[in-house]
């Protein structure tokens, strides 16, 4: 049974996703949900302390069983990442 809730969420700075669990430090909305068509997505930067890559762009879906991330452009620096966000769509 999938929860409707999640279908609804809003990506917030501060939550976390992926499978790493990252922190949402930045995101840009791409599209809203069409119930019964698709499912809202962002693109967001996501970091991590202690990563190899501390910080990663990522596809982010508000999907039935939660945030879903995926498609990552991993980066070494706020730097790198902030350019492969501004190249996705993302906006400051």
């Amino acid at each position: 049974m999938s929860n409707q809730l999640n279908l609804d969420n809003q990506l917030q700075l501060g939550d976390i996703v992926g499978d790493s669990n990252r922190m949402v430090i930045a995101s840009t909305k791409m599209a809203d949900r069409e119930p019964g068509e698709s499912f809202a997505w962002w693109v967001a930067i996501c970091v991590k302390d202690g990563e190899y890559h501390p910080y990663v762009v990522w596809n982010v879906v508000a999907r039935p069983e939660g945030f879903y991330a995926s498609n990552g452009d991993y980066c070494f620096t706020i730097q790198e990442a902030i350019k492969a966000y501004n190249q996705r769509g993302g906006r400051d």
